[in-house]
């Protein structure tokens, strides 16, 4: 009876291959989703930084639109010429929006930016983009100065697309 018994116990145990198995099969899921999470946030980021140009270039329009000429803190312009929102990169390679606004004596005050802080985002194409107060916009992609056309914002398989036009015409799709 007792050998019976011992008998049952063992078929109803993991062997050592057994729970080698399972473990790795549960290392290799979590790894997986580890990496598929890691993208996720990296997406997320991006159209975080996506969103907050589109709110920096519909700021910049509304600014032009309503004759903004400047604050206490800023200092002011006597006459609004436009309002200036141009994308750079800096010495280590990371993308700066910059806004300004563009006073009629050539003088300018930026009034804020930012730099994208992550790893391997890329513009496709710099712009520059000035909101006339009496409507419209002068648009420069690439270095040239165009009616409308794409900046591509990307990372990885991600991608922002700012659609703009020198109607002022803002359009962003987040891919």
């Amino acid at each position: 009876m007792t050998l019976s018994l011992s008998k049952r116990q063992s078929n109803a145990a993991f062997t050592l291959i057994e729970m080698t198995i399972a473990v790795s099969v549960m290392v290799i899921s979590l790894l997986i989703g580890l990496a598929n999470y890691l993208r996720f946030l990296d997406k997320q980021r991006l159209y975080q930084a996506g969103a907050n140009v589109e709110i920096m270039l519909k700021d910049g329009r509304s600014k032009a639109q309503n004759g903004y000429l400047g604050s206490e803190e800023l200092g002011y312009c006597t006459q609004l010429a436009g309002v200036e929102i141009s994308s750079a990169t800096d010495v280590s390679g990371r993308i700066s929006i910059i806004g300004r606004l563009s006073c009629a004596d050539d003088s300018s005050l930026i009034y804020e930016s930012f730099t994208l802080e992550q790893a391997e985002v890329a513009i496709d194409q710099h712009f520059q983009i000035i909101f006339l107060p009496s409507r419209g916009a002068r648009l420069t992609l690439g270095g040239a100065t165009t009616s409308s056309g794409a900046a591509v914002l990307s990372q990885r398989d991600s991608a922002v697309i700012f659609n703009l036009d020198q109607g002022g015409t803002i359009d962003v799709s987040y891919q």
